[in-house]
């Protein structure tokens, strides 16, 4: 704005001082650095609210707070509509936050001297997890020909922002510059915003924007919807073969769940669930990796989903900021009765005497049906694999005969055609060996 507190000559000294700190690398300038996984729940959300008589929490800005006047340099108000220094100033007739009825915006009229417009410590972070601090300025000058401070200095002063985060002893994390904020025929919001991966050494940050030019002639600013908000990578994850989310397949079958995880983790810790009502979800025993195989042996509908989040961090209910989801896969399950899978039998014997008689164990299966079938000893060891190519069971173990008796067997087969209605089946049974 325009204003006679200062000399056109001091005013010229601090800006060409300014210029000089630009010109000898003192301050980076630099773009924003945006999110491009997904962003979590925010963890600051500051919108200011909707009054415009109370002031920021002690300790948020180094700004004077007015609330009956336009703000002079050095101060700042908390307004849904601006309607100071005529022309000079853009009309600004609501705050940047949607849907937010009678919502303000802070109005920020530049110190001469480089200060904290906004600074908040951020408590409970998680190590090696990504975080994005952004916020929404709005240049409040109106760039029209006559709209000149004084003969030296014509031109006003854009806004110029340091975005800071620090540890709580106020060493330097991650600094970015947004360089100058322009003017704009119409009032123009601009998202601004910075990325760090929270260090080993610490779970707490403390986040700052700073003026950077001095005030008087133009640097006036709005701003609005400061966010801290997780930056985790995309998980998605498929079916094997299928790339349905809502299956309806056989009972007593299994599904095959792959996923896939965007760049972000380098040390992903994985946990899969279940879910009756894809509200409630329990974490599924043992199943810890990047794919799982379901087993459909339920009768109602279940959903399935993948938890990850980044060592050394671990996957509870406490620290949600800490981990992302992926999207939601369902099962619902066909009755026996109603499914009609491939066809493929186990005989109940075989006599291994070598008298050339049913001396194998044969697998009779179509032609579109591929399987692996295990047999197991009474103790549970497996004593035999095979497939729909491997060689024929002749009732060895380790080049020895085995006993006569019943062997336990379970065989997962698929058909190779995709018009089928599931994947894989599993059957298990037992078969005699007669000798």
């Amino acid at each position: 704005m325009v204003t006679d507190r200062m000399a056109a000559g001091q005013i010229l000294f601090r800006k060409t001082i300014l210029m000089m700190l630009l010109g000898m690398g003192f301050l980076t300038t630099g773009f924003a650095q945006s999110c491009n996984g997904v962003l979590g729940e925010a963890i600051i959300n500051e919108t200011f609210g909707s009054s415009v008589v109370t002031p920021l929490e002690t300790g948020k800005t180094t700004y004077q707070f007015v609330a009956d006047r336009c703000p002079g340099d050095g101060e700042y108000i908390l307004a849904n509509s601006t309607h100071c220094y005529g022309s000079t100033w853009h009309r600004v007739e609501e705050d940047h936050t949607p849907d937010d009825g009678n919502g303000v915006m802070a109005i920020v009229n530049a110190s001469y001297e480089a200060g904290e417009f906004y600074s908040q410590p951020v408590p409970g972070l998680c190590q090696g997890i990504t975080y994005e601090f952004s916020v929404w300025v709005l240049n409040l000058m109106n760039p029209i020909r006559a709209n000149g401070c004084n003969p030296i200095e014509p031109v006003p002063l854009d806004p110029n922002i340091t975005m800071k985060i620090e540890r709580a002893d106020g060493s330097s994390i991650q600094v970015i510059n947004t360089g100058a904020i322009g003017r704009s025929m119409t009032p123009t919001w601009i998202r601004y915003s910075i990325l760090f991966t929270m260090p080993a050494d610490g779970n707490m940050v403390v986040v700052k924007l700073i003026n950077n030019g001095p005030g008087g002639c133009g640097n006036d600013l709005a701003l609005d919807d400061i966010q801290f908000r997780p930056c985790h990578p995309l998980l998605r994850i498929t079916y094997s073969g299928n790339t349905g989310a809502n299956l309806a397949v056989c009972a007593n079958t299994t599904q095959l769940v792959t996923s896939s995880l965007g760049p972000g983790y380098d040390k992903p810790v994985y946990q899969w669930q279940e879910s009756r009502d894809s509200v409630r979800w329990e974490a599924i025993p043992n199943a810890t990796g990047s794919t799982y195989v379901i087993p459909v042996i339920y009768a109602d509908k279940r959903y399935y989903r993948l938890v990850c989040t980044q060592f050394p961090n671990a996957i509870n209910d406490q620290n949600t900021q800490c981990k992302t989801a992926s999207n939601v896969l369902s099962i619902t399950p066909i009755q026996a009765s109603e499914c009609q899978g491939p066809k493929i039998y186990v005989p109940d014997s075989f006599t291994p005497n070598q008298d050339g008689i049913n001396d194998v164990l044969v697998i009779y299966h179509e032609d579109n049906v591929s399987f692996e079938l295990q047999i197991f000893n009474r103790w549970g060891s497996v004593i035999f694999k095979t497939g729909t190519n491997g060689i024929r069971w002749d009732g060895m173990y380790q080049g020895k005969p085995c006993m006569a008796g019943v062997y336990p067997w379970k065989i997962t087969y698929q058909a190779v055609e995709p018009n089928q209605k599931t994947s894989a089946y599993i059957k298990i049974g037992q078969v005699l060996l007669l000798r």
